[in-house]
């Protein structure tokens, strides 16, 4: 009897062992590269499973039950570049700017400028972006694509302009309308008469970054729109076929 109860427990020890050996426990921290500074708020995800973690105020992280079938960590940040690095129990991971992000450029009141250089506050909207969704209307095309940008719907005919509120309402006049710019004109009419699939970008300026070019006007804040033009290279010709099937 005795025995047969040792055989048990050690058969439970080794079970326990190999269960413990197919896990292992990882940490590690998530510095930038540019300061040396801890990264707060960094995805760090076990390739290829949902097993992840996020870095706290010091930059550090934990990850108890790492398969060690594993073999790599991604780790992500927004305007940094995602790293992979190989498991190890405890990891260091340096994260370098994403030059390509802030190099990127956007049109603003005054011109272009960089992301990097830019201090305002500017969403800008890709034409193909806007295309995609295949909107009536250009004012509709930007429902749910800005923070703090209302999309008001007046009416559900076909072709029906809808309103615009950027960030709330507040004018020093009576309009509660932002100011439209086509192409570095003011624009003073709305948005109706303009075809969605006649804009390269769109960009959304919602504060003094706004105002300090067009004064007053921009009081509840400023849509660019810049149009498509030619180019040089080869001829493009692009068509596009729209059409319904109704049952009879």
């Amino acid at each position: 009897m005795k025995r047969k109860l040792m055989l048990l427990l050690a058969c439970l020890f080794v079970g326990i062992g190999l269960v413990t050996a197919q896990t292992q426990k990882v940490t590690g921290v998530v510095i930038s590269e540019e300061d040396g500074q801890p990264v707060i708020g960094a995805s760090v995800l076990v390739k290829g499973t949902q097993i992840g973690a996020i870095t706290g105020v010091d930059g550090d992280f934990t990850l108890p039950n790492v398969p060690s079938s594993a073999k790599t960590l991604v780790i992500s940040y927004i305007g940094m570049q995602t790293q992979e690095v190989t498991i190890k129990p405890h990891v260091r991971v340096v994260m370098q700017s994403d030059t390509e992000l802030l190099d990127e450029v956007v049109v603003v009141a005054y011109g272009t400028a960089t992301k990097r250089s830019f201090t305002g506050s500017a969403t800008e909207i890709k034409g193909d972006r806007i295309a995609n969704k295949n909107p009536s209307e250009l004012s509709k095309a930007l429902t749910g694509e800005v923070a703090g940008v209302q999309v008001i719907s007046t009416s559900g005919q076909p072709g029906s302009n809808a309103s615009i509120r950027i960030r709330g309402l507040g004018s020093v006049n009576s309009s509660r309308a932002p100011l439209y710019v086509v192409d570095g004109i003011p624009f003073g009419s709305d948005l109706s008469g303009i075809d969605p699939s006649d804009i390269e970008s769109t960009t959304v300026l919602k504060d003094a970054t706004a105002t300090a070019l067009y004064g007053s006007r921009a009081a509840n804040g400023v849509i660019l729109l810049t149009t498509k033009r030619g180019k040089k290279g080869k001829t493009q010709v692009e068509a596009n076929v729209k059409y319904g099937i109704t049952p009879v």
